[in-house]
């Protein structure tokens, strides 16, 4: 694997340094770049941006005949490196970030070719090279205090949706559920739902050769989609779609496994992810650098009433956070640790000495994409305070009243025909 200028440059642009130039480069996402793309593969994902555009524009920003430019970008769209959609027989190529996005595609593609028996190596490969990149980044951005960084400014990207049996089981302590806290209200709200075939972040544990130690039975994978990213993961097969009933018995089967609900910081989320601790790729970054915040936030978190509980210590295994500890035959959580999953209360199912209770700090969940991504951006550079972000903010919010298409939600679209619904 050679790795060239083009190389360095795409790892540049996902690592977005032109924004946030203190982040480093780790040698590993070289590797896995020049594994997976061609240095001529490399130079036309970096011609790319986030908007659509046809091949005669790509390639005239590449100063390359458009005859030499579509087959490169025909490959990369069907290897999902890149998102490629056709529309009235017009092909048009946007960028897609490498996490999340590249990764997830490859995955996602890698359980279907490698039971055809196609691309078992090339799999096995970047699942490794994406491993040592995922550990070397945050090795590095942690030595060099970005991950305090981050967690102080509390940047909300995705957040953590409790088991709503916790919630229900912690009446007349003042907790206040919102319509954002509930899967049964998130869904009510929403009119498409699909289960993906397979979780990317086990298939990637699988291929290195380590097993998931809570999901035995493909039965439990219950990582979903809803509104047109579920009709998407539907049209290219790699998700089916499921009633709003299924979507809910999936929900419940993966509260039982002990599976974390994990979403985008969505008002109506578009992933549903069921996470563990010994898969995921978030969750064991937060249990690692002992952040727990850096990417999630909850509305609730565990308490216990030191009077109900004996000691038992059934809710210590539960914890995907390790965030409970036994003393002195009594239970204690960390609040720093804890992420409010609720996993622990309905674990306590006859002292209920455990319930949960809302954050000091709760931020809600914003209303829609450009707006999460907005704040995301503002939050990172350190400007949400100024006039500048509340003004863009503002309005997005103000466009989004008006604009006839969501992604997600009650105004998203449904697409094709469908038995479950």
């Amino acid at each position: 694997m050679q790795i060239t200028d083009a190389h360095r440059a795409l790892a540049d642009k996902y690592l977005y340094r032109t924004t946030f130039k203190d982040i480093p480069v780790p040698d590993s996402l070289l590797q896995l770049l020049a594994y997976t793309f061609t240095e001529e593969e490399a130079q036309v994902v970096n011609c790319l941006g986030f908007a659509m555009h046809g091949p005669g524009a790509i390639a005239r920003k590449l100063k390359r005949p458009v005859d030499e430019v579509r087959p490169i970008l025909q490959s990369l769209a069907e290897r999902i490196l890149i998102v490629g959609v056709t529309t009235k027989r017009v092909s048009l190529y946007s960028y897609l970030p490498l996490y999340p996005g590249v990764y997830e595609a490859q995955m996602v593609m890698s359980e279907k070719k490698i039971k055809e028996g196609q691309g078992e190596e090339y799999f096995k490969e970047f699942a490794r090279l994406f491993e040592e990149f995922w550990d070397e980044f945050y090795v590095t951005i942690k030595n060099r205090g970005l991950v305090e960084r981050f967690q102080i400014m509390g940047v909300p990207f995705g957040r953590i949706i409790t088991v709503e049996r916790a919630i229900e089981a912690t009446p007349g302590l003042g907790v206040i559920a919102l319509a954002t806290d509930k899967y049964s209200e998130i869904a009510e709200r929403n009119k498409s739902f699909a289960l993906i075939n397979v979780c990317t972040c086990r298939q990637e544990r699988m291929l290195v050769g380590k097993d998931c130690q809570k999901v035995k039975t493909p039965s439990t994978v219950t990582c979903a989609l809803m509104g047109l990213a579920a009709e998407g993961a539907i049209k290219t097969g790699v998700g089916r779609r499921v009633s709003r009933e299924e979507f809910l018995e999936a929900r419940a089967r993966g509260a039982e496994a002990g599976l974390i609900a994990m979403v985008d910081n969505m008002k109506d989320p578009l992933l549903v992810c069921s996470c563990c601790n010994c898969c995921c790729t978030i969750m064991r970054v937060l249990n690692r650098f002992n952040s727990p915040n850096l990417f999630t936030q909850s509305h609730f978190e565990a308490q216990i009433d030191p009077v109900k509980c004996n000691g038992c210590g059934l809710c210590i295994k539960p914890c995907p956070m390790t965030a409970i500890r036994v003393e002195n035959k009594k239970a204690s959580v960390d609040p720093a640790r804890c992420i409010g999953c609720g996993v622990c209360v309905i674990r306590c199912d006859k002292n209920h000495a455990l319930t949960l209770k809302e954050r000091p700090v709760h931020k809600p969940p914003v209303d829609n994409m450009a707006e999460f991504w907005l704040n995301r951006y503002f939050e990172l550079k350190g400007r949400q305070d100024s006039f500048f972000p509340k003004l863009s903010l503002g309005a997005v919010r103000a466009l989004s009243k008006i604009n006839p298409i969501h992604l997600t939600g009650p105004r998203a679209p449904r697409l094709g025909k469908s038995s479950k619904t």
